[in-house]
């Protein structure tokens, strides 16, 4: 069975307070990207043992250290079976990007189990919860409202894709140092009013209200962001912003015809 399994971006991620467990509460606005995207290869062998095997033609940890092979077993552990199954991926996604990429792997996992073997009432909604906050969203890829740990969804599927170009950097920034570092600002920018400006494609006004409370720190640790945002700035983006923990770059641009120049000039 072969799987590909989309990105995202965050175009809005507000931290709103450290619950009693040591989890962040957000509110953040998923966009689902078909590029870049990784492939995953899956196999199931209905033998009863249970034995996962998940490799890579990227640097990734394998088996059940890898987060396909902790999907696996907690969609299988669910569903009351032990097939053994094999995961070969194909990685396009930046590792440690902000992009979501091992999340959406692991979503494809839970998905692809459950079309082989039946769907569970919940979609794989635990399942997926158990391997991480941004698991969740990847089994239904659509742009949706991301609150609590980010898993309590509210899709969006009218809402119109921006037109926005992806800028990755040559450097990873982890999820955790990014909780770590967080800088706690007086930004009350509400995501109604990025909202209101996408569904009427108003992306001048959208830019004004592109937030990413985890990236402040980001912003100061690595300079390459702001000399990026400035040049983007100067081929015509509107507004520039790190996606999820980091460091990957968005632009948002008036419209496709823009975005499209401003990726060829960045390509040099």
């Amino acid at each position: 069975m072969i799987c590909r399994a989309p990105s995202k971006i965050n175009l809005y991620l507000r931290v709103c307070g450290k619950l009693p467990n040591g989890y962040h509460e957000i509110e953040t606005l998923f966009l689902p990207l078909n590029d870049p995207a990784d492939e995953l290869e899956i196999s199931f062998r209905d033998d009863g043992l249970g034995e996962i095997a998940v490799d890579s033609d990227a640097a990734l940890p394998t088996g059940r250290g890898n987060l396909c092979g902790k999907a696996a077993e907690a969609v299988c552990a669910t569903l009351g079976i032990r097939p053994s199954i094999s995961v070969f991926i194909r990685k396009r996604t930046p590792v440690a990007a902000g992009m979501g990429g091992g999340s959406s792997d692991a979503a494809a996992v839970i998905n692809a189990v459950q079309r082989q073997y039946g769907f569970l009432p919940d979609r794989g909604a635990s399942a997926a919860l158990s391997c991480g906050a941004d698991v969740p969203f990847f089994l239904n890829p659509v742009p949706a409202i991301g609150r609590g740990l980010g898993d309590r969804l509210e899709p969006l599927p009218e809402l119109p894709p921006p037109p926005v170009l992806i800028v990755p950097m040559p450097f990873p920034v982890s999820t955790p140092w990014s909780y770590k570092h967080i800088v706690h600002t007086d930004d009350r920018r509400p995501l109604e009013s990025l909202l209101s400006a996408l569904r009427d494609k108003d992306y001048e006004r959208a830019a004004q209200f592109l937030r990413n409370d985890l990236a402040v720190a980001a912003w100061k640790k690595f300079p390459l962001l702001g000399m990026t945002a400035e040049k983007l700035k100067s081929f015509g983006a509107l507004g520039v912003q790190v996606t999820g923990s980091g460091p990957t770059l968005f632009a948002l641009f008036a419209d496709t015809a823009s975005r499209d120049r401003a990726a060829a000039l960045m390509r040099g």
